[in-house]
């Protein structure tokens, strides 16, 4: 019975892989060597002729190597991301469009404050919530080992995406109604009232999960 492990780690020898990648190689090889074996034994071949086929399928062990290896990374990458961004970004998103949604069902009345003939809303329930889904989301990025840029977004995502739509809303806005003093002016105020306050409210939640990862946060 060929040990494929034990050849694949023969060839590999020479190849400069990072220890903690090796073993992961030499595992998703050696698979794929023993599947192409197998294939050639069902077809009929001998043990060695079926053994030297499999081998034929690497045309270079050290091009193989790093190619896995650079692929392997690249996911480790981009599961690292996801868990430590996306995840709490989207969890966090969520959490406060429901204390929004709740706040509005419950039939909890903003407080409407008057600048010039434009009133800005706020639902001062709603925003008491934020401080908690701040903290929320960049403690879930904080224990993903998120930095704390990625931190700091996933706490804040509400408020940045709120940003992006509006920043969407107002050329399209303009192209349609065209230029007006007053409309800007009341985008400002959108800005202040959905993107700049509730801001302020989850980095208050936020700022004790921006500093350094601790040892036991993993």
């Amino acid at each position: 019975m060929t040990d494929w492990r034990q050849r694949v780690r023969e060839h590999l020898e020479g190849c400069e892989l990072p220890g903690s990648r090796r073993e992961e190689v030499i595992c998703e090889l050696a698979a794929h060597l023993e599947e192409a074996y197998e294939d050639a034994r069902l077809r009929g071949l001998a043990e060695e002729a079926a053994a030297q086929l499999a081998l034929q399928e690497v045309a270079d062990w050290r091009v193989l190597a790093a190619e896995i290896c650079r692929a392997k990374t690249e996911e480790d990458f981009m599961n690292h991301r996801t868990r430590s961004l996306w995840l709490p970004a989207l969890t966090t998103l969520l959490a406060a469009s429901v204390s929004l949604m709740v706040t509005q069902f419950l039939g909890m009345q903003p407080r409407v404050v008057w600048v010039g003939k434009m009133g800005m809303t706020f639902y001062w329930a709603w925003l008491a919530t934020l401080p908690l889904f701040g903290a929320f989301g960049a403690s879930l990025s904080r224990r993903a080992q998120g930095p704390t840029r990625v931190r700091l977004a996933a706490g804040l995502s509400p408020a940045l995406v709120m940003l992006i739509v509006m920043c969407l809303i107002l050329p399209w806005g303009l192209a349609i109604d065209g230029w007006d003093f007053l409309r800007l002016v009341g985008f400002g105020l959108g800005l202040v009232n959905w993107v700049a306050i509730p801001g302020v409210a989850l980095l208050v939640g936020a700022l004790p999960f921006l500093r350094g990862v601790q040892a036991g946060d993993v």
